[in-house]
């Protein structure tokens, strides 16, 4: 199947499944659903040399046409969690993992320790001691439905919910590949349809921007730094387990975006890898960047390594209020992200996505 031809069946396919969802389950059945449904905003597809990926993504309250982003990676691998070595699952056949984990066993392990708001969503788990976390082999067909990636190298860990993805090997013709979908959605109950998201009533305020029906390529650029933490503050806090956030501290010449404060007296460092703006000298200009991964992980270091000094550490705490020692170190990236941690494997950082911080937040509202 050409990437062309993966074009057209995801978007006549999806198209019509999350329209006529929206139209008929979301309305004339809604007092048979635990809660609102949630709905993919954005549709990716990436081409790899072998492979075709499709990813939903984008958390909102309301369903409306997908947008539609093309994008290229070296690899499937590299797409679902890049490692060297043997993986925690090697795949064949038809795969598929619906409200799962699959994680390293160090991934696993730090899961626990560092989202322990994401017990609420681990569902059937997949943990084995691989590098990497997924190995492809032709004439897979492998679906990730609300899927939970954990993947570690070395100290740096990445930390991805899937709304819905899928490979498929380019060898695979489009007719098959459109009867799997259409054979794989009818086999679904009723109540709950593929590439959507059932959130009990009483879980989440859905009210707010954050889950609005736009995504990070409108209504989040036309935003400032803290504009998008006005929006996502609570989200934040309840994501990791906060109970205070700083928002873009002066430290000598370093500004990191935020400080989260958390209830066991921790820090983390936050940077934005996301098309938000920043102010300088009162003009507005939207943050592009060459390799968004490895600057933030860059930033984050230095910001970390700032607090090695007592002095700084006492003009923190006197400006702030926050005594800051070892902190973590968080990097925020759009969903779609392709993320080579082998590239950043000693720096430490934690790599979470806009969506599954969504998904963190309202995990921490069950």
């Amino acid at each position: 199947m050409k990437p062309t031809e993966f074009v057209t069946v995801n978007g006549q396919f999806w198209g019509d499944h999350l329209r006529s969802v929206g139209e008929h389950l979301a309305t004339s059945h809604r007092n048979e659903l635990p809660g609102p449904l949630l709905f993919p905003r954005m549709m990716v597809l990436t081409e790899t040399p072998d492979w075709n990926v499709l990813e939903l993504v984008g958390v909102s309250r309301e369903y409306r046409s997908l947008e539609v982003r093309r994008q290229k990676a070296r690899s499937v691998e590299e797409y679902f969690g890049i490692g060297d070595g043997s993986a925690v699952v090697t795949l064949s056949g038809e795969n598929l993992f619906k409200d799962a984990t699959v994680a390293t066993e160090a991934g696993r392990r730090e899961l626990d320790a560092r989202f322990p708001t994401a017990g609420t969503m681990l569902g059937q788990e997949f943990v084995g001691p691989g590098d990497q976390l997924l190995q492809f082999a032709p004439g897979n067909y492998s679906a990730f439905d609300r899927a939970l990636l954990v993947h570690t190298v070395n100290n740096s860990i990445r930390v991805h919910w899937t709304f819905f993805a899928i490979a498929i090997h380019r060898s695979e013709p489009a007719e098959k590949y459109l009867n799997f979908l259409q054979n794989y959605s009818s086999a679904r109950p009723h109540l709950d349809p593929i590439g959507t998201l059932s959130v009990p009533a009483e879980a989440a305020d859905l009210k707010g921007d954050a889950f609005a029906s736009t995504y990070l390529a409108h209504g989040l650029q036309d935003g400032t730094v803290d504009q998008f933490l006005d929006v996502n503050e609570q989200i934040l806090l309840s994501a990791f387990g906060a109970t205070r956030l700083i928002r873009q501290p002066f430290l000598d010449d370093l500004q990191p975006d935020f400080i989260l404060e958390r209830a066991d007296g921790s820090h983390i460092i936050g940077d934005l890898k996301l098309p938000v703006l920043d102010t300088t000298n009162g003009k507005k200009r939207r943050r592009a960047f060459r390799d968004p991964v490895a600057e933030g992980a860059a930033q984050l270091t230095r910001s970390a390594e700032y607090f090695e000094n007592p002095e700084n550490r006492a003009f923190a705490q006197t400006k702030y209020g926050v005594d800051v020692t070892d902190p973590r170190k968080l990097l925020i990236v759009p969903t779609q992200e392709t993320v080579a941690l082998d590239e950043i494997a000693d720096a430490g950082v934690e790599i979470v996505d806009y969506d599954t911080i969504l998904r963190l937040h309202l995990a921490a509202e069950v």
